[in-house]
């Protein structure tokens, strides 16, 4: 029952945030709570990180194909400062993530400290849960420290 509560008081706070896909999320899995099934919760650890990743990474390679933008196949595109430290943020966080990943199968205390930090993060702060993001976040940071100390 109070994972019932919880739920409702989260769709509530995204509802008032505005954030959107935490409202759907939370809405989900209220009704998975409902129908009270171990193979719908089965399936969900089994597919759902699966499939969430195939759909950011379709996002993140549509731009191979999109006519309208500037080619992300142009060498040039990367060969400044934004390019140099946004590949090795890239290939940094991807690392990361990967270790991350196996951190938190079967750590549960870790396991509920991301859940809990991700829900306050996206529910009330504006976060988004995508390490991609990430990655350009600690780009933007280290490129502005970069700016910061050149220019002084």
């Amino acid at each position: 029952m109070i994972e019932k509560i919880i739920l409702i008081t989260l769709i509530l706070a995204c509802i008032f945030t505005k954030n959107k896909p935490m409202v759907l999320a939370s809405i989900i899995v209220l009704i998975f709570s409902f129908i009270n099934n171990d193979n719908i919760i089965k399936f969900s650890r089994k597919y759902f990180l699966e499939t969430g990743l195939c759909f950011l990474m379709i996002w993140m390679l549509i731009p191979l194909i999109d006519k309208n933008k500037e080619s992300i196949l142009d060498v040039k595109n990367y060969l400044n400062l934004n390019g140099f430290v946004s590949i090795a943020c890239g290939i940094f966080v991807a690392i990361i993530a990967s270790k991350g990943l196996n951190f938190l199968t079967g750590n549960v205390s870790v396991l509920g400290g991301v859940i809990l930090g991700s829900i306050i993060g996206v529910a009330f702060l504006g976060g988004i849960p995508v390490g991609p993001m990430i990655a350009s976040g600690i780009s933007f940071e280290i490129i502005a420290m970069i700016k910061y100390f050149v220019e002084k």
